[in-house]
């Protein structure tokens, strides 16, 4: 066999090994890129879910949370964070939250809803008569208010037929058709109680979340007085006409099933935020009291002393005398003409009397009086009322969640509004030429800055919110500029964090490729100098 001689690669063999060269490197290093490019899009996408996954939390975390509530207070959308730490600031206690853990309130208020939800999944009839039913029997004791109503109207018109007030007969219903349906609304209330007891069992009195349940006792004892009222009052008394007037003070303890309302319908949640308000501030109502009562004491002994003298004094006019008694004659009619000054604000009716009467120096110790406690002392005490309807409010995960979704809501359209003015063209879209053009704006930049949201440089941020086509729409606007907007959180940062040191892991993967590519390189050009040397003819490549 004769050995072909080598021969020289030409220079078009030379340029055809370069670009397959070429092609070898670049299909290398796009490799690498799709794989960077998938970490980054992967760091992208699960931020999104994370922030969807927030967004949703926030939505559906009802009924009662709190203390800003742990959740957060603002009404701003961006500070509504369901990872925040809590405890971060303590906020000096006083006196009227003492005894009082908000933390404790968080821990109840979440507990309810982790209770309802698991019910509502596996006892849907007990979901039901826990929650549920309360709306409808509010329905009924609104009826039941406005059949007692009437009945009062009936009795005042035969009051006003007795007094020869008026003649004319009554015009609503009979007597007969309001003892009918107060045994309809008896046996709805009856109804109630047995469904309820029947259902709930040992939870109709006691809940492991709740406490006692003062309510369903309240309703318990409401029916045994109406069954008393209905049937065992009747058999004990023969006399209608006594029967009659016995029973109406009776049905007057009815109405009070009407705070019944006030917890179960979301309709007056407002009103129930009052009411929860109210029994929250009764530690500082009750030492309020005792601050003004002694201080109405005191003034009330003082100036009862003072003014025996003048009442005593038989060369005084008798009417001022006789005046000056039914103020302040006695310790109980100066306590209470005190009692007038400091709440009624009829304080120049009681005083001007005194002053202009018997002596104008008694100007001095009431107007230190009504300084130092109907101006200081009572505005104070207003103050701690409305501290605590404040920490009331904000510890209703109802209003915070309400104020949350409310906010998001407003934000959301102000983009939208911001998006359509961007768009010039009106086709839904946003170009990079619009997006720079609209966003670059001086009035677009301070209405971004209103919105907690700082935009430096645009081009990056259409990079950002663009999802490859070249084009944002609406959703990709308001949603990206809704990630972006204010600060830095923690997991955030946890997350780019752990994210970079996957995408650094492939970048040292590429260097190491990289590295023995480069190693690799000499040797082959060795191979390929040699080959051309030895080569004679043939192509190098066959």
């Amino acid at each position: 066999m004769v050995k072909a001689s080598p021969r020289k690669l030409s220079e078009v063999e030379w340029l055809e090994f370069q670009e397959w060269l070429r092609q070898q490197l670049e299909q290398r290093f796009q490799e690498q890129e799709a794989k960077i490019r998938e970490v980054i899009d992967g760091t992208m996408s699960r931020s999104w879910r994370m922030d969807e996954a927030r967004a949703r939390v926030i939505s559906e975390f009802s009924s009662r949370n709190t203390l800003g509530t742990e959740v957060g207070t603002s009404t701003s959308l961006a500070t509504v964070r369901v990872n925040e730490e809590p405890d971060e600031i303590e906020s000096p206690t006083s006196p009227q939250s003492e005894g009082r853990s908000p933390q404790a309130h968080v821990t109840r208020i979440l507990g309810k809803d982790v209770v309802r939800e698991k019910l509502k999944a596996n006892q849907p009839f007990k979901t039901f008569v826990k929650k549920g039913l309360d709306f409808y029997m509010a329905l009924v004791v609104i009826a039941n208010l406005g059949c007692i109503i009437a009945i009062t109207e009936w009795t005042v018109h035969q009051t006003d037929l007795s007094l020869g007030l008026t003649d004319l007969p009554w015009q609503g219903v009979s007597m007969e058709t309001f003892e009918l349906l107060e045994y309809v609304f008896f046996g709805i209330y009856l109804l109630d109680v047995v469904v309820r007891m029947a259902t709930l069992r040992r939870e109709w009195y006691f809940d492991q979340i709740e406490g006692i349940m003062y309510l369903n006792i309240f309703d318990g004892v409401l029916v045994l007085m109406n069954l008393f009222e209905l049937l065992v009052l009747p058999a004990m008394l023969g006399d209608q006409q006594q029967h009659a007037a016995t029973i109406r003070v009776i049905k007057l303890v009815r109405i009070v099933r009407t705070l019944r309302i006030f917890k179960t319908v979301s309709l007056f949640r407002q009103l129930r935020i009052l009411v929860g308000t109210c029994f929250a501030s009764i530690g500082a109502l009750c030492w309020s009291m005792v601050l003004l009562i002694v201080l109405m004491i005191g003034f009330a002994l003082a100036m009862c002393q003072a003014l025996q003298l003048f009442i005593l004094d038989a060369q005084q006019d008798l009417d001022t005398r006789l005046e000056m008694h039914a103020f302040y004659g006695s310790f109980p009619k100066a306590l209470f003409t005190m009692f007038e000054i400091t709440l009624s604000g009829s304080w120049p009716v009681r005083v001007r009397p005194v002053v202009e009467k018997v002596d104008g120096w008694y100007a001095l110790p009431f107007l230190a009086y009504i300084t130092f406690v109907v101006f200081a002392v009572i505005k104070i005490v207003t103050a701690l009322f409305l501290k605590e309807t404040l920490t009331s409010a904000a510890n209703d995960a109802d209003m915070v969640m309400e104020d949350a979704r409310r906010s998001a809501k407003d934000y959301h359209h102000k983009l939208q509004e911001l998006f359509r003015l961007a768009d010039d063209d009106g086709d839904g879209n946003l170009s990079r030429e619009e997006f720079v053009e609209t966003m670059s704006l001086p009035s677009v930049q301070h209405y971004l800055r209103t919105l907690d949201m700082s935009v430096q440089d645009c081009r990056p941020l259409f990079d950002i919110l663009d999802d490859g086509d070249g084009l944002i729409t609406i959703a990709e606007f308001v949603k990206g500029l809704s990630q972006i907007k204010g600060q830095a959180r923690a997991v955030d940062i946890v997350i780019l964090q752990r994210e970079n040191a996957k995408l650094l892991t492939e970048c040292q993967k590429i260097r190491k490729d990289i590295h023995c590519l480069q190693k690799a390189f000499p040797s082959l050009l060795s191979k390929m100098a040699s080959g051309i040397s030895t080569t004679s003819d043939g192509s190098w490549f066959t």
